[in-house]
């Protein structure tokens, strides 16, 4: 698991006071081995021409860090957006089979839904938790499919008189089948480690930067190199959360419509 998931998996509080103490305290160490063999004298003299430089290096990173925040939240949208479908596609389905005219096919394929919707909420549940979906469950789960798909070509086979509604099922099958694929697709996904690497570097380069201001109270330097550093550990930290759709406390819910269908067999 890489260390950005594992890093969800910790309370909130905990996850940012440990990316923020690790980037204030690289941040403090760095400023104090440039301030030990940098007089301030010689850093002062180029102040006009460092912040020049500086406030393109900060608007460019800033950019870089706003446009990743921006497509992790796309992201994580578009996750909710098809749990949501898939939930309203299981819904759609049920009632579907229940307005079956076939009492003894719409049982079946009930119980075959049924069957569907706990597996696939155990399956979603080893997603979660990081631990790689056992293959029975896959065959057990695309088994129900086939399950619902036979007695369904069984009564159009005997010629049913509601084609319209034999279609209309098979269709919310495929959908149903559709939208779990992109949610099991959605926590496997990652941001490439390409992008995580501008990321680190654009911050050692913008935090660097911030050493080669010279200023006669150092301690007012640290701290304002402590909050630069600070807030750039918060933004990834938001980053790090939205990144996992199924993991963190910021997380996209399984499917409602399985534990909907699943309390209403068990409700009296």
């Amino acid at each position: 698991m890489p260390i950005s998931a594992q890093l969800t998996l910790l309370p909130p509080w905990l996850a940012v006071l440990i990316l923020v103490s690790l980037m204030v305290a690289a941040s403090i160490i760095g400023f104090l081995i440039v301030h030990r063999f940098i007089p301030v004298k010689i850093r002062q003299i180029h102040n006009d021409v460092a912040g020049f430089v500086f406030a393109t290096v900060g608007v460019a990173y800033g950019v870089l860090l706003g446009f990743l925040v921006l497509v992790v939240w796309v992201q994580f949208d578009k996750v909710q957006d098809n749990v949501d479908n898939e939930s309203s596609v299981t819904l759609l389905l049920a009632s579907n089979i229940n307005a079956y005219p076939d009492q003894q096919k719409s049982r079946l394929m009930k119980e075959a839904l049924l069957e569907y919707a706990r597996l696939a909420l155990e399956e979603h549940e080893q997603v979660v938790t990081r631990i790689r979906v056992a293959a029975n469950y896959h065959a057990d789960i695309h088994s129900s499919v086939e399950k619902l798909s036979s007695i369904l070509e069984k009564a159009l086979e005997q010629g049913h008189r509601d084609a319209t509604l034999d279609s209309a099922i098979l269709a919310n099958l495929d959908e149903l089948v559709k939208y779990r694929h992109l949610r099991l697709q959605a926590a496997e996904r990652a941001l490439p480690s390409a992008i995580w690497l501008a990321v680190v570097a654009g911050a050692m380069i913008t935090i660097a930067f911030t050493f080669l201001f010279g200023t006669e109270n150092v301690w007012a330097h640290i701290t304002m190199i402590s909050m630069l550093a600070a807030l750039i550990a918060i933004v990834i930290y938001v980053v790090i959360e939205v990144e996992y759709p199924f993991l963190g406390y910021t997380v996209v819910a399984p499917p409602e419509g399985y534990r909907i269908l699943l309390a209403n067999v068990h409700s009296p």
